[in-house]
Parts: C-alpha cells; structure tokens; sequence
C-alpha cells in the first residue's frame, strides 16, 4: 500500500482499528452538534410537553461519543425557535417553557415542522462538509486553532 508517497505494509496480525473516535463535547453553534440535535428532535414525539433534562439525557444515550449539556441544548432550540419565527412569522411551535423540574419543551405539530426540521438539519450538515472541506484544504487548520 502506498500512503503520501511512502510504501507502507499491512498492520500486524492483532493490531486494534485505528480508526477510533475520540468523544465529542458538543459546544452550541457546532453544526457538527447540531444536526445530531435538530436529527433528534425531529424524532420526538409531537403535541406532548417533555422535561428537557428528559430529552438531554435520551440524547446523549442516542449518541454514546457525544457529551450534550443542556445549555447547548437549550442554545440550538432558542436558535431553532428563531429560525422558525423568521419563516413562519412568528407562529409558535416550537414551544419553551419551565415548571417544577426545570425547563419543558413543546413541538406542535404542524405540516411545516417535518420539512422545517428537515431543512434545518441539512443546512447543518452542509456547514459540517464546508468545515471538513476547510480543514483538509487548510492542512489541519480549523476555526478552533
């Protein structure tokens, strides 16, 4: 196998996979974060209130290298919520609240939320190919260096 030019041999018979990925702390704003968040979201069940601590936890059980907080959690709804209001003037379904337990999340259902949160995640997942596009263009630079 040739690799940059230099001829290199198979691993040795017993050799883990390389190819281990370190966890993640997801940080708000990282569209690498975020389209595992809007992902699940767009999973949830609709027209029923869910304690977010709920939706955290069920969250980072989905994505066992993933570390989600609720504050990042919190932070990509507050941005879906806007996002929402800004193509759809305002009319609220994605729904934020606090009782007794602490913060609640509503998703109303709606024709619109599917392809919505569909679009969403897309875009996302558009910035996480242009940040990998970057950072192998770049030789290893990425917007944290």
């Amino acid at each position: 196998m040739t690799t940059a030019g230099l001829a290199v041999g198979a691993p040795p018979e017993g050799m883990p996979d390389p190819n281990l990925a370190p966890p993640q702390l997801a940080r708000a704003g990282d569209p690498f974060a975020r389209v595992r968040v809007v992902h699940f979201l767009a999973r949830l069940p609709r027209n029923t209130t869910l304690q977010l601590r709920d939706v955290v936890g069920t969250l980072n059980a989905a994505f066992l290298d993933w570390s989600f907080s609720e504050k990042v959690v919190l932070a990509e709804l507050v941005q879906l919520q806007a996002n929402w209001a800004i193509s759809f003037h305002g009319d609220d379904r994605i729904v934020l609240d606090r009782n007794e337990r602490g913060h609640t999340l509503l998703i109303v259902d709606s024709t619109r939320m599917t392809p919505f949160l569909v679009a969403e995640a897309n875009r996302a997942a558009q910035a996480c190919e242009e940040e990998l596009r970057r950072f192998t263009l770049g030789d290893g630079i990425t917007t944290d260096n």
